[in-house]
């Protein structure tokens, strides 16, 4: 009976979902419209994102042995995380763009593909938040949830600042001029990133307030400097001779992709060390 119901809310919200995203996230645009009859490519990473993002956060954050009313309330959070906190990190990272309106009116695929990697960014970091058993009350954990997804993405701010150094990429700038290289490059090191962030802020409390959030920002230390050694040992092995950064402001896509890959690859090896 309860697996029913989880199914029942899982349509649910991918309907309301579907209905934000086209009603009041992109300002009543029809997705159907845009993506079929218009073909727009931008919005459907962004629209993919979202959904890979939802279903990642209520696969972890939902279960079926969960009583009924604990599941609706933790999926209708989800969504509201997901699309709160991505729009929110869109506004800090890149403030000097308003996505929506390249997504929409500039088809603008560099755009579409830094969105969707938000989005899955922000689902990973919510599946993170969520996990675990409800040991105190459903307020309290919702709000624990809620300040976790909060440190997540300032964690994510950080550290793609960071990255942005390293690699040597404005990235608004390459956005502005639609390289897929660098939006695919760093829409990987977000995802990177979110899935160290998420190992980090999981699992049940172990103690105070203060002792938990030390250890979180301990976990993570260490797994992102071991991602980062990780990076630039693949770096230096596979491309001795060429200067990713450099190929990324060809644009060279394929660059944009290895580096994506190197970043995954490194981010699950770190979490292997420190599982």
């Amino acid at each position: 009976m309860r697996t029913a119901s989880l199914f029942f809310w899982f349509i649910t919200w991918a309907f309301f979902g579907k209905l934000i995203f086209d009603r009041i996230y992109y300002r009543r645009i029809s997705i159907e419209k845009e993506l079929l009859e218009k073909n727009n490519s931008s919005l459907s990473f962004s629209f993919t994102g979202f959904l890979l993002s939802l279903s990642i956060a209520l696969f972890e954050g939902t279960d079926p042995a969960y009583p009924v009313y604990i599941n609706a309330i933790s999926g209708t959070a989800i969504l509201i995380f997901i699309l709160l906190f991505t729009r929110l990190f869109d506004w800090i990272f890149l403030r000097k763009i308003d996505l929506p309106t390249e997504i929409i009116e500039r088809r603008n695929r560099s755009a579409g593909i830094i969105e969707g990697g938000f989005f899955l960014s922000m689902g990973i970091i919510a599946a993170g938040a969520l996990s675990g058993e409800y040991e105190k009350s459903i307020k309290w954990s919702l709000i624990d949830s809620a300040f976790y997804c909060a440190l997540g993405i300032f964690l994510l701010f950080c550290v793609s600042i960071l990255f942005s150094k390293i690699l040597k990429i404005d990235l608004q700038q390459e956005v502005k001029r639609d390289n897929m290289a660098a939006g695919t490059a760093f829409s990987g090191v977000f995802i990177a990133i979110s899935l160290v962030i998420a190992s980090a802020i999981s699992g049940p409390s172990k103690g105070s307030f203060v002792y938990d959030l030390k250890l979180t920002l301990f976990d993570f230390s260490f797994s992102f400097l071991i991602m980062i050694f990780l990076f630039y040992i693949f770096d230096l092995l596979l491309f001795r001779r060429f200067s990713l950064s450099e190929e990324l402001k060809e644009p060279n896509l394929s660059a944009g992709i290895m580096i994506a890959g190197i970043a995954l690859f490194s981010s699950i090896l770190s979490l292997l060390i420190l599982p």
